[in-house]
């Protein structure tokens, strides 16, 4: 199958990737620029449509627009079977949390963790066995900023997530360095109490995870920045996993 066969799609809370032609693009979700995008597509310029989705309706959107022009389209959680890593423990992880984590199995040394810093910060820890132990959630910076704002009567909304420090000296500085102290803290705290067995090799990725990766690396010597494991991961079962 070639690239100009296939079009691949990562559906998040906030927006949506898009991988064809070995060219990435990002759309804000509900957004004209999405719609124009898809628009775009002609009937016949793809033949398979796989996709990995959080965003029900948003996903809805997008195959709607999409059945009447691409032959084949298939969500990535029916392609999670021939993955190379063992899933069987584990109940209700999201296929992107899954894929992020078959996107790098093979980059390093077992263990390792992958870090998506989105709507929601999502760890998932792989041992040296290539066995799935699961991971955690915890709120992302947006939502912890968003929540604060809205259940207290003083405190402002914080929307420029830039690090400064750990500790502010003023209102704002003390809200934003408090939410990516918890959620480094988060991290780390998982890490520690699981049972890998050595130090993990990191990867991040999300909109704010290079101020996550920074942060890491005081505790980690190995933490590497990638924005599209998703999609290398969903790249790679069609590659290797699949008949079509």
């Amino acid at each position: 199958m070639s690239y100009k066969e296939k079009i691949l799609a990562d559906i998040g809370n906030s927006r949506v990737k898009f991988k064809s032609n070995d060219i990435i693009s990002a759309y804000e979700n509900h957004s004209i620029d999405l719609e124009n995008y898809l628009d775009s597509i002609e009937k016949g310029d793809f033949e398979y449509f796989y996709f990995s989705s959080v965003n029900k309706e948003v996903e809805d959107f997008i195959v709607e627009k999409l059945e009447r022009k691409v032959a084949h389209i298939e969500n990535a959680e029916n392609l999670i079977s021939s993955s190379p890593i063992d899933f069987d423990s584990i109940v209700g992880m999201g296929t992107d949390r899954k894929l992020s984590l078959i996107a790098v199995h093979r980059l390093s040394y077992l263990p390792l963790v992958t870090i998506d810093c989105g709507t929601a910060v999502t760890v998932n820890l792989l041992d040296e066995d290539n066995i799935c132990l699961g991971g955690v959630i915890i709120p992302g910076f947006y939502l912890q900023a968003k929540a604060l704002h809205i259940f207290t009567s003083n405190l402002p909304l914080i929307e420029n997530i830039e690090y400064n420090g750990f500790i502010g000296k003023n209102t704002e500085d003390s809200i934003r360095n408090g939410i990516i102290n918890s959620i480094v803290g988060g991290i780390i705290t998982t890490i520690s109490h699981s049972s890998l067995s050595s130090v993990p090799g990191i990867y991040v990725s999300g909109g704010y995870g290079l101020i996550i990766k920074e942060r890491l690396l005081c505790s980690y010597p190995n933490v590497t920045y990638d924005e599209n494991l998703v999609l290398k991961g969903l790249d790679y079962l069609v590659h290797n996993s699949i008949k079509v």
